[in-house]
């Protein structure tokens, strides 16, 4: 698939699509497809891409209420897709398993879920990443997840505030043996998990360095070198 605009053309379309709407907290999304082939044809290769581009009114995937308190995940018996067989290091919009999950959770009191793979090491949940933290370790898992935009920042907040972090292989007891668990997504930043599996993860309180973390991705929304300023008309 071919991207029919530049970087630089997609951030003016992007933010163009928040000026026009009038939305002071949005959410922004372009998303690529293969497109359809002409009609009577199933061959891929002859699809017209498309791009499209949207804002939309922002929504979270933990409320602030809930932050305050940290979330109750479950760890379910629906494993991911293996990556041999759909490639999760794009956002592909495959959501079958998450779903499944997500039914699991909820028959089991849970807020969300997070998947496993064939192994037993967690991968990812509907819409996040994972993370754990252990005698002020952090680590989160290395491979079968999407290398989400949020995941890549706090990697990079980690070091900068010289708190070790490690991509790897993470087992669903590590889990639930954790001092902090936490998630990450842009339709929430960092989201502490207190409650796995109905167990509570450390004091079941949102912890030090979950917060630490917090706190320092938020600040970086009024970083000059991350910021796209809108100006409505």
């Amino acid at each position: 698939m071919k991207v029919p605009y530049g970087r630089a053309e997609i951030r003016e379309i992007l933010t163009e699509c928040v000026r026009l709407s009038g939305l002071r907290e949005a959410y922004v999304e372009v998303v690529c497809t293969r497109g359809v082939p002409p009609p009577g044809s199933r061959d891929p290769r002859e699809c017209e891409n498309r791009l499209y581009a949207f804002a939309v009114p922002f929504v979270w995937i933990a409320d602030p209420e809930k932050q305050e308190r940290g979330l109750d995940a479950v760890i379910g018996r629906v494993q991911r897709i293996q990556p041999e067989a759909v490639d999760p290091t794009v956002k592909n919009y495959h959501w079958l398993d998450l779903v499944a999950g997500l039914y699991e959770a909820y028959d089991r009191g849970g807020e969300t879920a997070i998947l496993t793979d064939s192994e037993d090491n967690v991968v990812e949940g509907p819409g996040f990443n994972v993370f754990i933290v252990k005698d002020g370790n952090i680590s989160t898992p290395s491979r079968g997840v999407l290398k989400g935009i949020t995941r890549r920042t706090i990697i990079e907040l980690a070091s900068e505030l010289g708190i070790p972090l490690e991509a790897r292989a993470v087992t669903a007891a590590e889990v639930r043996a954790a001092d902090e668990v936490f998630i990450t997504s842009t339709a929430g930043g960092i989201m502490p998990v207190t409650q796995v599996d109905g167990a509570p993860v450390g004091d079941g309180t949102p912890g030090p360095v979950t917060l630490r973390l917090r706190d320092a991705y938020w600040e970086l929304h009024r970083d000059p070198r991350y910021v796209t300023p809108v100006r409505y008309d």
